[in-house]
């Protein structure tokens, strides 16, 4: 390299070294405020007081809950564990029928806690509920509570 070259390289590296930070700086301070997620907050929903059917397994506790008048029905689903597939989804089947298509939705579980879902449950003496992988296309876990 000659002299006249060397001087010219070490011009264009000085002004790379003041000018790339202040472009990082700049690009940094024109990025907009990002507006903060507002997540609906969850109802809280008082349980009925009497318990109807009952299923415990090391992972989850299952209840189905009724009023007085038998009007209103719930399901209580407490996780005891994180699931270890989050795309969990409770069906209530008709006639023991495990076929999605013609299953109503109840909701969706996901990580540790209690979920409170309202049910209806129909004129069948049985209630089908299972639980479904929608990632998978799989059925997870299937339950059946006799209602009197």
């Amino acid at each position: 390299m000659i002299r006249p070259l060397r001087n010219t390289h070490r011009r264009a590296w000085i002004a790379i070294a003041l000018l790339l930070p202040l472009g990082i700086i700049f690009s940094w301070l024109a990025i907009p405020n990002p507006v903060p997620v507002k997540l609906p907050a969850a109802t809280a929903t008082s349980l009925l007081p009497e318990i109807k059917g009952k299923k415990e397994t090391a992972g989850y506790c299952i209840n189905i809950r009724c009023n007085a008048e038998k009007s209103a029905w719930q399901l209580e689903w407490k996780n005891r564990l994180a699931l270890a597939i989050p795309s969990a989804v409770i069906y209530q089947a008709k006639n023991g029928e495990n076929n999605i298509d013609s299953a109503k939705l109840i909701g969706r579980i996901e990580a540790r806690g209690d979920y409170v879902f309202a049910l209806q449950p129909g004129s069948d003496p049985v209630l089908y509920l299972f639980v479904y992988d929608f990632i998978h296309g799989k059925i997870i876990d299937s339950v059946n509570f006799k209602i009197l």
